[in-house]
């Protein structure tokens, strides 16, 4: 007879050997299976990071593209046009559900009412979307710019690119080249794509962070074939009527029974259904946050909840 503790013994090590053969063979099968939406969304979701060596040592630069597609659309000539600005303090949330995923969109009349804003101290530490808003007595708050992570602790400090506030470049006023840009002008005109410095001062650009890409210029999606080349993931969007309304848009994701995510082909076809004129993409996966009205609407995928972020977009 075997006695209990013997059999206790055996199953632990059979239950152990186990785990160890499906931690070493899940990215094998997550990879190289035939699950082509679970591929998609993992290697979008790490390409897509700044931890993209994670999956370059596994695969080929060809095989990466050939999972994920690839969006290159170059940038049109985006036409800054005028609207009449509305003194309009009302805001309206709206529920965005597709078949897999599950979100927000928040129409802001006047978009002068939204600023770039920064986490407390940008260099050191990160804060909360919502640590954000509330320092800065907002009333609605999305994540924004993209920043650097090179240990993986998510921090959320040391953004790259340019911030932009109030007129003054708090971060990469030095910078010689062209660079991304989501923000806004003095009047209140969405501004998206690549551009110097010199150019951002010449349009007034008033607000703004780096990150992309574009989906929609002059009224016309960008996107015309694939979807995007990020796969699936939680999104962060904003977009912008030509009457001047903003809209800020957020989609969950990576929660299997509730929201898996979006590709930036349907983040491109919400916003271009909800009328957007000009519309960008901006941080999404674990950063994607929406605050609105005293507390946080939509649900974040990170473990702890909110991300920590160097950057958002408030509405005041």
């Amino acid at each position: 007879m075997i006695k209990l503790p013997l059999l206790s013994n055996i199953y632990l090590r059979f239950l152990a050997i186990n785990l160890a053969i499906l931690l070493f063979t899940a990215p094998l099968v997550v990879l190289y299976g035939p699950f082509t939406n679970v591929k998609r969304s993992v290697v979008g979701a790490v390409m897509t990071s700044r931890h993209p060596q994670y999956l370059t040592w596994l695969l080929s630069e060809k095989e990466i593209k050939s999972i994920l597609g690839e969006f290159n659309p170059g940038q049109p000539q985006q036409q800054l046009f005028q609207f009449a600005r509305k003194e309009d303090e009302s805001l309206r949330l709206i529920n965005i559900k597709g078949t897999r995923f599950q979100g927000y969109l928040l129409e802001v009349p006047d978009p002068t009412r939204l600023k770039a804003a920064t986490a407390r101290d940008i260099q050191e530490i990160g804060d909360t979307v919502s640590t954000i808003a509330l320092t800065n007595n907002a009333i609605a708050a999305i994540n924004a710019g993209g920043f650097y992570d090179p240990q993986g602790t998510g921090t959320g400090r040391l953004p790259y690119g340019v911030i932009v506030h109030e007129g003054k470049f708090l971060v990469g006023g030095d910078i010689a080249g062209p660079v991304q840009i989501v923000g806004l002008t003095r009047s209140g005109v969405l501004v998206a794509g690549d551009y110097t410095v010199q150019e951002m001062k010449k349009m007034n650009l008033v607000e703004g962070v780096t990150f992309g890409p574009p989906l929609i210029i002059n009224g016309k999606k960008l996107i015309t074939e694939g979807d995007g080349g990020w796969g699936i993931a939680p999104r962060t969007a904003i977009g912008q009527r030509k009457d001047g309304t903003l809209l800020l848009l957020v989609i969950d994701g990576r929660q299997p029974g509730y929201s898996l995510g979006a590709t930036l082909l349907d983040v491109q076809n919400i916003l271009f259904e909800q009328g957007a004129y000009t519309a960008v993409n901006l941080d999404g996966g674990s950063s994607t946050t929406m605050f609105y009205s005293g507390q946080v609407v939509n649900k974040p995928c990170d473990m702890l909840g909110e991300r920590m972020i160097p950057t958002a977009f408030i509405v005041k």
